[in-house]
């Protein structure tokens, strides 16, 4: 057995070496950068920190709890986990984090991007082993090359979808083997893997594959058919194995802003020289662009070489050149045009993270690449001579780039690339002279070529960043500690008056109403839009609540920290640790009855004081919950009106950006509780002063903001910088608000009268009761989804959506029993599919193996069968003998 593991290491090292080495490289940055435990920092950063570490945090405690997957109400008033976890949480690797406290799980994620980068040189590695045919240096590489490009430096962060680019490599050998072999066991098995851990990232994979097989070089005709069919009924396969992950998470996505089909008009983004720049040495790796034709290229000044190379020789066929070239030459278009990026993109906007299916240009490119590395190992000293072609067909193209780029080009990056090349030339040069042998050259090109990688890769992470921890989650103890005092059922929800990170309330898996993610529903955001809360495409946030979003959405505790200078309607209860509890005064529920009137709520006015008081109205029969108080149009300073709608909606142009650029004066006549909301897109920086005096400043726009108890003849100044861009005009529109306090009373006691006592609350089940006097309709505070199966008394009732966006049922009069159990769409067909897929997948492994043993025994009787019967004794090899 020791002899058997020698052997094994021995025959592998420069694979094993293609993980181990990377992995002991990044380590290495870990500590430089002094990432956890090594210091305080972490990996974590843009939507890392702000949206998928929270996400880890709640599949953290469903796991350590065995809560049911299917449900949390821990973010966004009740979400999808199912879905969420199949887009941003599902790979198996992620498991790791149940076997460690919450305070190390930043530690965790941030040392299993290394493992996962690793694991991505080590897969690229063993591809080109298959090619090469050989165990040696160049596979460490070229395969550290891949992992270690700029894509996967600068969307790191991206940890879900690692496995994605670590799985690719495996499923183009897969497709050698189907092609070659007839055997498509591995590449489904491996294609099952990618869809399972990420659908997002493997759609792009699968796209990819498509043009892969189209340009393959099949032996004939009748080749391309056969093989097509086992293509795609082994894709077909590996997607019905995948159906239990795949169908909660495509329905999940389908239910976002994002779902909405919207083209690109424009043609292309920008030119050859935007794109290929991005190629050279030293160019600094992007982790995020609002730019859509910013792009990770970057992966080798030896590659773009070696892919000269393998066009310059003849030993490589033409047509086979024509397949590899025409592959790239239709990426490389794609990422100028915006609507092939869009379909590679999903049908998505690319929100920030632009040229995300860069990773297969970049394997494309190594693999074509590295074909011509084998040529040069393989062949005679003189076909060396065809990297002269490869240097002046590479000039071309810088020159092209540099003459043709329209962005700021750092000349270091031009200066360092020629200099890589000038280097690999002179190894050229002695290999032609003789003063190197093919072993030393080929060997030294490599070191290089990794020494070139690794030098990018620090350099890149040191670009990225890092998030001190301390900063960040300093507050986690005092935090839990409220939740487990005050945090009692998923009734009582409480939610940070501001957070370090935008789903923090999520981090501390607290029943909450934000949510920022790719899967937070579409009408639900723009349903609190039109309360009043801050959104974005994908986020709404707890910025904008007013006393009755408060009771309706049965808010119970805010939470503060000292640096906080929001006001609140709430009660001071206490202070634990370096935060301090604020409780509602009202009681609140998770459900309400209301008029079947409510059916007719104007929820679309662009004024959210308006949407609030006609939902009083239709919901309760309570009136005039806001009066709406009139403001003088502001005063200007490097702006003008250029239309005024007489409602307080301005349309301005500005030439430059002031602290002052639009002040908004609003001069009290008596004390009142104060409320105001403005929208100004191009509004960068807003400062509220109240008698002259700073009270808020920063990002208020497109929210409601409440201004506490003004006194008579107090004056509250809001102060607008406006952006200085390409834009300078847009559209500000400003309402201030007074709270009626006594029609505020009348509405708590009403919603407290036709509260829903909830009894039970397990997972995703909730009960409870309600007694009403006429028929009417329950409102739960929770998103529509149509994974609700509600029941009343025991039967099955019909679910709607009020506004598009909350969960309601018709409630007949007298006292019932309501309960709701939630299971994900898609689940049940899903599992159904994935169950199909395993059966067919193990019957053809069965039947694979019966083949094969069938092969061995044929031959075994071919070669051997004669031999049999010369030696074995005539009555044991006799047919005729009955008792034989």
């Amino acid at each position: 057995m020791t002899n058997k593991i020698k052997d094994t290491l021995k025959n592998h090292k420069y694979l094993l070496l293609s993980f181990f080495l990377p992995l002991l490289i990044l380590e290495g940055i870990a500590i430089a950068e002094k990432i956890q435990p090594f210091g305080s920092e972490s990996f974590l950063i843009v939507d890392a920190l702000h949206q998928y570490l929270p996400f880890f945090a709640d599949y953290q405690e469903k796991l350590k709890h065995m809560d049911s997957m299917f449900y949390s109400f821990h973010a966004g008033l009740g979400y999808n986990f199912l879905g969420l976890w199949a887009y941003y949480l599902a790979s198996p690797l992620n498991l790791v984090i149940a076997l460690v406290p919450k305070s190390m799980l930043t530690m965790v994620l941030s040392h299993l991007y290394v493992l996962k980068i690793a694991l991505c040189c080590f897969t690229a590695a063993f591809y080109f082993r298959k090619r090469r045919g050989k165990d040696e240096i160049s596979i460490v590489a070229f395969g550290m090359a891949y992992g270690l490009c700029s894509y996967m430096v600068g969307y790191s962060w991206n940890i879900m979808w690692m496995e994605v680019m670590m799985m690719l490599p495996l499923i183009l050998y897969g497709v050698d083997k189907l092609i070659k072999e007839h055997d498509g066991r591995f590449y489904c098995i491996t294609l099952f893997i990618s869809l399972w851990c990420n659908f997002y990232m493997s759609y792009m994979t699968c796209l990819f594959l498509i043009l892969w097989y189209l340009l393959y070089p099949h032996k004939n005709i009748k080749e391309f058919f056969l093989n097509g069919l086992r293509f795609a009924g082994y894709s077909l396969l590996s997607g019905a194995m995948a159906a239990v992950v795949l169908l909660p998470a495509y329905l999940g996505i389908m239910q976002t802003s994002s779902a909405k089909l919207d083209f690109p008009k424009q043609l292309w983004y920008g030119t050859f020289g935007n794109i290929f720049s991005r190629h050279f040495l030293g160019t600094t790796p992007l982790t995020m662009a609002v730019d859509d034709s910013k792009i990770n290229l970057y992966c080798g000044i030896l590659t773009l070489l070696m892919a000269g190379f393998y066009l310059a020789v003849r030993e490589i066929r033409l047509i086979d050149k024509i397949r590899r070239l025409l592959l790239l030459v239709f990426l490389f278009f794609s990422f100028n045009m915006p609507i092939l990026g869009y379909i590679w993109h999903g049908f998505h906007d690319q929100y920030g993270i632009p040229n995300r299916y860069a990773f297969l240009y970049i394997f494309a490119l190594l693999a074509m690449a590295y074909e011509g590395y084998c040529v040069l190992a393989r062949g005679q000293r003189k076909i060396s001579m065809g990297i002269y072609t490869s240097v002046i067909l590479f000039g071309i193209l810088i020159e092209t780039a540099i003459q043709t780029v329209t962005v700021k080009i750092e000349m270091k990056t031009v200066y360092t690339t020629l200099a890589a090349i000038i280097v690999y030339m002179v190894c050229f040069g002695l290999y032609q002279k003789k003063v190197l042998r093919k072993k030393i050259f080929t060997t030294l090109i490599c070191f290089l070529f990794m020494i070139e990688t690794v030098a990018m890769a620090v350099m890149g992470f040191q670009e990225n960043g890092t998030v001190d921890t301390d900063d960040y989650f300093q507050d986690t103890k005092s935090i839990t500690e409220v939740k487990k005092q005050y945090q009692k059922d998923v009734e009582t929800r409480m939610e940070l008056i501001s957070g370090r990170m935008l789903d923090e309330s999520i981090w501390h898996t607290l029943n909450g109403m934000t949510l920022f993610g790719s899967t937070a529903q579409g009408n639900v955001v723009d349903m609190m839009d039109q309360l009043g809360f801050y959104t974005g495409v994908n986020e709404y946030l707890y910025e904008g609540a007013t006393p009755f979003t408060n009771d309706l959405f049965s808010m119970k505790y805010q939470i503060f920290r000292p640096y906080d200078t929001k006001r609140t309607e709430f009660k001071l209860k206490e202070s634990i640790g370096n935060v301090t509890v604020y409780k509602n005064t009202d009681k609140t529920a998770l459900a309400y009855a209301m008029d079947d009137m409510v059916k007719t709520w104007d929820y679309q006015d662009y004024n959210p004081f308006y949407v609030q008081n006609d939902l009083a109205t239709s919901a309760f029969d309570v009136d005039e919950l806001f009066h709406m108080i009139e403001t003088e149009k502001p005063k200007l300073n490097n702006c003008k009106i250029t239309s005024d709608n007489g409602d307080g909606e301005y349309v301005f142009e500005n030439t430059s950006a002031q602290p002052d650029n639009m002040v908004f004066t609003i001069k009290s006549s008596k004390a009142r509780q104060l409320y105001v909301h403005f929208d100004g897109s191009q509004v960068e920086n807003t400062v509220i002063e109240k008698n002259g005096e700073q009270i808020l400043t920063g990002r208020l726009d497109s929210q409601i903001i409440y201004l506490g108890n003004v006194q008579k003849g107090d004056v509250i100044r809001i102060k607008m910088q406006l952006k200085q861009d390409d834009v300078m005009s847009g559209v500000v529109r400003l309402t201030a608000a007074e709270l009626d306090e006594e029609a505020m009373e009348k509405l708590a006691q009403k919603m407290q009268e036709n509260a829903w006592k909830l009894t039970n609350a397990k997972g995703n089940q909730l009960s409870g009761t309600i007694d009403v006097q006429e028929e009417k309709m329950l409102f739960f505070s929770i998103p529509y989804d149509k994974g609700w199966n509600v029941k009343i008394d025991g039967k099955a009732v019909k679910t709607k959506a009020l506004g598009k966006a909350f969960l309601t049922v018709k409630v007949p009069e007298g006292k019932h029993k309501i309960t709701l159990i939630y299971v994900s769409p898609g689940f049940k067909e899903g599992a159904i599919l994935s169950i199909v897929g395993f059966v067919i997948f193990l019957l053809l492994l069965y039947l694979f193996r019966k083949k094969k043993i069938s092969n061995i025994q044929q031959n075994l009787t071919e070669n051997y069968g004669t031999l049999i019967k010369e030696i074995l004794p005539h009555d044991m090899g006799g047919n005729d003998n009955k008792e034989e």
